[in-house]
């Protein structure tokens, strides 16, 4: 695309509010990033300056440009909520949690049960797995070793 855009974004917002919002916003990316971008046309760049500078294609910092001229600030703000919302609540993820951690041994069959039985929640197990990773624990098989061995019994198997 060629030419050069008349949208106003400084019509419904100025550049005192915009570097406030940019100051507040640093861990919020993708708002950040937006908002960074109609800083630069706020500052007299084509769209195509902004698109080039943050790494976004034309039609989406345009899109952005259009939004904010129209909305302002607010129509900045990404609407994705983020997903289905969990079945269990903080309260019982911290529950789980302690139950994890005071239960030796505890495999994922076991997690599943007591998340169904005392949450009344029913996840697949590879959701279970998903939450216990969250969780910040791993999954390890524990395999049996013979008393009997060798110590060197891989060594001896190698040589084999």
């Amino acid at each position: 695309m060629s030419g050069k855009s008349t949208i106003k974004v400084l019509k419904k917002v100025n550049k005192t509010t915009l570097d406030e919002e940019i100051a507040k916003y640093v861990a919020y990316h993708r708002y950040y990033q937006r908002l960074i971008a109609i800083r630069i046309i706020s500052e007299g760049h084509s769209i195509a300056e902004a698109a080039r500078i943050i790494g976004k294609s034309y039609q989406t910092v345009h899109r952005w440009a259009k939004t904010c001229e129209s909305e302002g600030l607010e129509g900045l703000k990404p609407s994705f909520g983020g997903g289905r919302p969990s079945k269990l609540t903080y309260d019982q993820l911290i529950e789980l949690d302690k139950i994890i951690e005071e239960t030796p041994n505890i495999s994922m069959k076991d997690v599943h049960l007591i998340v169904n039985k005392k949450f009344d929640v029913d996840y697949s197990l590879k959701q279970i797995g998903k939450i216990v990773k969250k969780l910040g624990y791993n999954y390890g098989k524990a395999y049996p070793k013979f008393s009997k061995s060798p110590e060197d019994a891989e060594e001896q198997l190698k040589k084999t």
